[in-house]
């Protein structure tokens, strides 16, 4: 089984690109001639991603606005990941998962095994310690998937219990490294278990949370519409490696007009030509 941080290398190159392109479909924002419900929202999403999936490594849908429409929420996801892995896209389901035992297990052989939800990597949330995580490690290990577990998010009440670089966030980085020695790539070390860093907290921080975590490839949420620092997430690379950029409404809601799409990919290249200047 091929290595996910490996693949994940594979795409970022292949395009050069460390965009990913955030699947958030807000009815309210989406143009007005797309229905107000999971079709339209898949068609919506479908669309961007056929407009833009050159300039992208892959794509994160964000299971919450899809889970709103039920089972044909949930149908639409599965309809989504076929298309995203049709255009060679990393697929990243974003549910911050989180459980223990049995439960953990299920939701990790529903998104990392083989399933209609399959995805190369999911984000997971690491807050019930570590027999919350082994589950997902284990598809890591096992099946060549991916995991992102939060560690400093981008929220403005994140410090109410994330704390500083001393605290929660520092003891969760230092398990990260802990568990990427099973899963580290051959050729740049780098492993299958990165890390949620938004793009919106310092940029020492940000230094500080790769030193603690110099194998993980870090989720870095924040750029563009929350006033993240293109330069100071790319600091943070590991040899040009190591970092992918979510971008969704910025991208997403562009325009609305019938040229929505074309709009968003032209955002979508300025923020790729700004990254690789």
């Amino acid at each position: 089984m091929e290595n996910f941080s490996d693949r994940l290398t594979a795409a970022v190159q292949a395009k050069n690109s460390c965009l990913m392109l955030g699947l958030d479909p807000n009815l309210e924002k989406m143009p007005e001639f797309f229905s107000k419900d999971a079709k339209g929202a898949q068609e919506f999403c479908a669309k961007m991603m056929a407009a833009t999936h050159d300039l992208i490594c892959g794509v994160k849908i964000q299971m919450a606005y899809f889970e709103q429409f039920g089972s044909e929420g949930i149908k639409a996801v599965e309809e989504l990941l076929a298309l995203a892995k049709s255009l060679d896209l990393i697929t990243m389901v974003d549910g911050k998962r989180n459980d223990i035992g049995s439960t953990a297990d299920a939701y990790a052989k529903a998104y990392l095994e083989n399933g209609p939800l399959a995805a190369d990597c999911m984000t997971v949330n690491p807050l019930l310690g570590t027999d919350g995580i082994i589950p997902f490690l284990k598809r890591c290990e096992e099946n060549g998937r991916g995991i992102f577990v939060l560690v400093r998010t981008s929220n403005p009440s994140a410090m109410e219990f994330q704390g500083g670089e001393y605290e929660m966030s520092r003891k969760i980085a230092e398990k990260i490294e802990e568990w990427n020695m099973t899963t580290q790539s051959t050729d740049n070390m780098l492993a299958s278990v990165g890390a949620v860093i938004g793009a919106t907290i310092e940029p020492e921080l940000l230094k500080f949370f790769r030193e603690e975590m110099p194998h993980a490839w870090f989720l870095c949420p924040g750029v563009g519409a929350q006033g993240g620092s293109i330069d100071a997430v790319k600091s943070v690379q590991v040899d040009g490696l190591g970092v992918l950029v979510p971008v969704s409404r910025s991208v997403l809601y562009a325009g609305s007009e019938a040229d929505f799409s074309e709009q968003g990919r032209a955002v979508l290249q300025d923020m790729l030509d700004a990254w690789n200047a």
